[in-house]
């Protein structure tokens, strides 16, 4: 079959959920024919490539507006792929796709949406008007799906939506895939560690993690006379993140008031991030609000052994409720994340044992989420 993937954003830009849908497209190549369609955000021309068997198509645009792009020359790639491929899979949230949605339906295409998340921006005044019609026009693109594909039913019912679209709605863990761990960088993280207590943080710097919290957090544990804390960070920060940057120097300025030591090593991959996830004491996913509706960070850490904190939120407590291996707590509460923190670090054999990662490890089983998608495709096509 000839399957038409669109996102806004795509490989190398990584995220939840870029992330994601790579790993799928990689495993549906093998039998189906994928064009991928998204926008170049780094040089705003017409560029093409395959990677691991797929064809990508980076559209230009018009300009950006905030995270997302105004593009009246989509238009003409949307129609000209969909007259060339058998099915739409949409992976959301975005708001250029609703066209080539509502296109697919024109022409007749089934539509498969991959639904991450809707957004939950901050309080600025700009930014609720984007977040307010970005998550209608989500919505509108929801209905028009014939398959809906999200990852826990604790996220997907407790959206307002929810009746409008359980019946199209099936749910499945996202593709984890058990890291390598490249041994040289293992060893070299654990030099630079020392006998120090690192607690780690994978993943964007973005507003919707919630890592001023964080800070807050490992401030009172500070008082409370432990010192040896060290706040370790992996994952795009700063410019290379779309409309981040304001808060990430935010953050950086939080904990350089608060003499907290840390450490950005920018994006890790592979065994690299293995590495990292290995070697931290215990890994804290402390976001704010429903952008995040899953973390797979905390699944990939779980399988290298390490402890997760992550905030008590729909869908985000759904690896920690499956495996043991952590604290929920409630967000935006630095008091409770604090105390969180040091119960995992002083009883990490309760949180982590091999019985337990065992049992993390037949959990997130790739091999389930792609058989489900081979039966999905095979159903919907």
């Amino acid at each position: 079959m000839k399957v038409l993937f669109y996102s806004s954003y795509f490989y190398p830009y990584t995220s939840g959920i870029t992330t994601y849908p790579f790993k799928i497209l990689s495993y549906m190549v093998k039998k189906h024919q994928i064009t991928v369609l998204t926008f170049n955000h780094k040089n705003n021309r017409l560029e093409e490539e395959d990677i691991n068997g797929f064809n990508i198509v980076r559209m230009p645009y018009l300009i950006k507006l905030y995270k997302g792009f105004i593009s009246p020359q989509s238009l003409f790639f949307f129609i000209k792929e969909l007259k060339k491929n058998d099915s739409v899979i949409i992976n959301l949230p975005n708001v250029e796709g609703f066209i080539l949605t509502f296109l697919a339906k024109v022409f007749g295409k089934k539509v498969i949406s991959i639904f991450h998340c809707y957004l939950g921006l901050s309080n600025k005044f700009y930014l609720k008007i984007i977040n307010s019609i970005t998550n209608l026009i989500i919505t509108l693109q929801l209905t028009l799906s014939d398959k809906i594909i999200s990852y826990t039913d604790d996220y997907v019912s407790h959206l307002p939506i929810y009746k409008l679209i359980r019946n199209k709605t099936k749910t499945i863990l996202p593709p984890i895939l058990k890291l390598p761990i490249t041994k040289t960088k293992f060893e070299e993280f654990k030099k630079i560690k020392g006998k120090k207590i690192w607690i780690g943080y994978a993943g964007r710097i973005s507003q919707e993690k919630g890592l001023e919290y964080l800070i807050k957090a490992i401030s009172l544990i500070r008082h409370s006379g432990l010192s040896r804390i060290v706040v370790v960070f992996a994952g795009p920060y700063g410019k290379d993140v779309v409309g981040e940057n304001p808060y990430f120097l935010k953050i950086k300025k939080l904990l350089e008031e608060n003499k907290i030591n840390y450490r950005f090593f920018g994006n890790l991959i592979n065994g690299d991030l293995g590495a990292f996830y290995k070697v931290i004491d215990l890994l804290v996913l402390p976001s704010t609000n429903r952008t995040e509706a899953f973390g797979m960070v905390q699944a990939e850490a779980m399988l290298t052994g390490t402890p997760v904190v992550a905030s008590n939120l729909p869908g985000v407590r759904v690896p920690i409720k499956l495996t043991n291996m952590g604290k929920i707590v409630e967000p935006k509460n630095s008091e409770l994340l604090s105390k969180a923190l040091l119960e995992v670090l002083n009883n990490k054999s309760k949180f982590t044992n091999s019985k337990l990662v065992k049992n993390a490890q037949e959990i997130f089983d790739i091999k389930k989420v792609y058989k489900f998608y081979k039966n999905l495709i095979s159903s919907e096509i």
